[in-house]
C-alpha cells in the first residue's frame, strides 16, 4: 500500500511539472515554484505512564471474568500480594502481563 501511494504521490509531481513547463510556454511571467519538503518523520508512539489506578482496573476486570487466581499468581510474581506494594517501576511489566490473561 505504502509504495503504490509513494508511486500516486511521483505521478501527481509529474502532472503538475508538466502543468508549470505548458503555463510558462503560454507566456504565464511568474510560476510559482513547489516548495521543496523533508519528508516527515514518523514519530514513535509516546508511551503512556502507567498508574496504579490503571492496572487495578484491568486486574479488576480480570477477577470480575473468574480469573481472580490467576490475578494473585500475577502479583505473587512481581514479589507482592497487593498491588500498592508493587513499585511503580515495575506497574508497566504487570499491566502487559495482566492484559494477556
Amino acid at each position: 500500500m505504502c509504495s503504490a501511494l509513494l508511486k500516486m504521490a511521483e505521478g501527481y509531481a509529474l502532472v503538475a511539472e508538466g502543468m508549470r513547463e505548458m503555463a510558462k510556454a503560454e507566456g504565464a511571467t511568474s510560476v510559482p515554484e513547489p516548495k521543496k519538503e523533508e519528508p516527515k518523520k514518523v514519530q514513535e508512539p509516546v508511551e503512556e505512564k502507567v498508574t496504579v489506578e490503571k492496572v487495578r482496573a484491568v486486574l479488576a476486570e480480570k477477577s470480575r471474568d473468574g480469573k481472580t487466581q490467576e490475578v494473585r499468581k500475577l502479583l505473587n510474581e512481581f514479589g507482592a500480594d497487593k498491588l500498592s506494594a508493587i513499585p511503580e517501576e515495575k506497574l508497566s511489566d504487570l499491566l502487559k502481563k495482566a492484559e494477556v490473561l
